[in-house]
């Protein structure tokens, strides 16, 4: 792979990074009197339901009183803090550079912004110094949560990356379930439980209308491989069932060649995507790398690939690769993908 520092989720396990093991954010617990409240702001929702504990990727997190100065790293985290509500406790906003925010760009445009190139832009020290009452992230670099713990920052790690930092490899079998999830707990962190609710419902009536045309008018050409390219020379990588992008290929009506493989992302052999046959090729890229027409011209310029059914009937579609995260822009790119397969 080229340049890792480019992108810290790029589809590569990086060794020596901190790992967290089990499920997101998913449930949250009153360890005090009362219950959360449904007022919108942190001085309507009290205190009375705190100190909370929430089950956060197989370790217990408590959160001692309505977080008010939030610590966001990443353009996927700070989308699902948005849609649950909460963009004006964001103190420090620290999503990767170039990264796409849909909806939320505007009001996470309002926030301190503290743009992130490659993992040593995230260290202990500056989280420490900007002071948060809570870290929202998709993961940290050398150093776990317990180590904000110890100075009294408690940590929430967005569902799709408790595989370990930078991963993106869900343990759920719906990664758009912990998308809702996360929505669901930090609305309730948060007390704007009414907000997330709504979110949740909207974004759940837009993947529904997808599945539904994808049922009602399957599309031709359904079987696909999911690819990465970074580039002209670069290797090619394929995903997985576990990950974001399998499942919106589901939804919009594609069968994954390599549904069978249990990981995110994988390096098959060219002779393993030959013998595949997708009919269709879904190219993921970073546009910071590279462009949509190179990333074409990658795919139908290898000799080697020009058996291959998709190649031969020019069914290559190309999505930006955020857009197959595990923030609100899973849901954009799955409408995207059913744009792409109808057009």
């Amino acid at each position: 792979m080229q340049d890792e520092q480019h992108s810290m989720r790029r589809p590569v396990r990086r060794p020596g990074l901190a790992l967290v093991a089990a499920t997101g954010i998913i449930a949250v617990t009153a360890c005090g009197g009362g219950g959360g409240g449904g007022d919108e702001t942190a001085a309507g929702a009290g205190s009375e339901g705190f100190p909370l504990t929430v089950q956060n990727c197989g370790r217990e997190v408590t959160i001692e009183a309505p977080p008010e100065n939030l610590y966001v790293i990443g353009g996927e985290a700070g989308t699902l803090v948005h849609a649950a509500g909460g963009t004006d406790r964001i103190g420090t906003f620290s999503p990767l550079i170039g990264e796409p925010l849909g909806d939320a760009e505007g009001p996470l445009g309002e926030a301190e912004q503290a743009p992130i190139q490659s993992s040593d832009d995230i260290s202990r020290e500056v989280i420490i110094g900007a002071g948060p009452d809570l870290v929202v992230t998709y993961g940290l670099n050398e150093f776990g949560p317990e180590d904000l713990a110890d100075a009294g920052i408690p940590t929430l790690i967005i569902s799709g990356y408790c595989g370990g930092f930078g991963a993106g490899q869900s343990d759920v079998e719906d990664p758009l379930e912990g998308v809702y999830d996360d929505i669901t707990t930090l609305g309730e962190v948060l007390g704007t439980e009414e907000t997330a609710e709504q979110a949740v419902t909207d974004l759940r009536g837009r993947v529904d209308a997808v599945r539904q045309q994808a049922e009602q008018s399957p599309p031709p050409g359904g079987t696909a491989a999911a690819l990465f390219v970074a580039g002209p020379d670069s290797g090619l990588g394929a995903y997985g069932r576990r990950g974001m992008i399998h499942q919106q290929m589901e939804y919009a009506g594609l069968s994954n060649v390599f549904e069978d493989t249990d990981e995110r992302y994988f390096e098959p052999n060219t002779e393993a995507l030959i013998d595949a046959a997708p009919e269709r090729l879904i190219a993921l890229y970073e546009p910071g790398d590279t462009s949509e027409q190179e990333v074409r011209d990658t795919l139908t310029g290898r000799s080697e690939l020009g058996s291959v059914p998709a190649i031969e009937a020019g069914e290559v579609m190309v999505l930006d690769f955020y857009y197959s995260g595990h923030g609100t822009l899973a849901v954009d790119g799955l409408e995207q993908l059913a744009e792409l397969i109808n057009e």
